[in-house]
């Protein structure tokens, strides 16, 4: 795989998802469970380093001003400036280890947009790739100790279901990738919403769309955060069954699409199942 940095030559513009947006600000701010966190003032004072003037002062929860100030000044030279801040080594003067931690969050998230912190003599560069959901993680492929029948509600519902799960594998095998992860996407969102309905407790029932599933099912965790990113990513590979939109990405899956799909799914499945026991 090639890479190119990103250079006043390159014609791609950085364009982030709001999802990974959203991700862009956790990690902006950091919390108890990381080695990084950032108070309101150093969070205005990274802004300016990266050449953001008048961002104001952080007013209300420091991710929901991060998130919006993001949203407001999307601009991709900004954007580029402000991801390139963030990991400079002048960030952490006092914590190197702090950065490398945050580096690693942080390219865990660009990867599904296609690009990458990279150093050269000690400064970072953002560079191009393709766009991927590989994280070390998640290479080798994961071990379904979860059963259906323990997750769902519905014997047949789990019957059919566990049909779908083991076409999935035959599709990959045979090669058919984009088949398999069309299958994986629809087992996915056919699991959560049968869990959605047997955990809900009153309110707006739940409903049958793939997206707010995953949500709720990270809200709730139902299933580990770093899963949630990555079956964001799963459901627009799934929404490939609609020619139009894979012609539109020029995206085709290929074998460690599939393999980082599958990962997904069963361990989705297998966090799920003790929830459910």
């Amino acid at each position: 795989m090639t890479t190119d940095p990103v250079s006043p030559g390159n014609n791609r513009p950085i364009e982030l998802d709001g999802n990974v947006l959203d991700r862009l600000a956790e990690i902006i701010c950091g919390d108890d469970s990381t080695p990084y966190y950032r108070t309101g003032r150093q969070i205005t004072a990274l802004f300016e380093a990266a050449g953001w003037r008048r961002v104001g002062d952080v007013g209300g929860g420091r991710r929901e001003w991060v998130l919006q100030t993001l949203r407001r000044r999307r601009d991709p030279d900004g954007l580029r400036r402000l991801l390139l801040r963030l990991a400079d080594p002048r960030e952490y003067l006092d914590d190197d280890e702090a950065r490398r931690h945050l580096v690693g969050d942080l390219n865990g998230i660009l990867a599904f947009e296609g690009y990458q912190i990279r150093y050269t003599s000690g400064r970072p560069e953002l560079v191009t790739q393709t766009p991927t959901m590989k994280r070390p993680a998640m290479q080798a492929p994961l071990e379904l100790t979860a059963s259906l029948a323990t997750i769902l509600q519905d014997p047949d519902f789990g019957h059919h279901l566990t049909a779908r799960l083991n076409e999935a594998h035959i599709c990959w095998q045979s090669g058919a990738y984009t088949a398999a992860v069309i299958m994986l996407g629809s087992l996915l969102e056919g699991v959560l919403y049968d869990v959605a309905v047997a955990e809900h407790r009153g309110g707006q029932r739940p409903t049958d769309h793939l997206e707010s599933l995953i949500d709720l099912a990270g809200e709730k965790q139902w299933v580990a955060r770093d899963v949630i990113d990555y079956a964001h990513v799963l459901r627009n590979h799934r929404n490939l069954v609609h020619p139009k939109k894979q012609i539109k990405q020029h995206y085709s899956p290929d074998d460690d699409t599939v393999r980082i799909a599958w990962n997904v799914v069963v361990a989705a499945l297998n966090d799920l199942e003790q929830l459910r026991k």
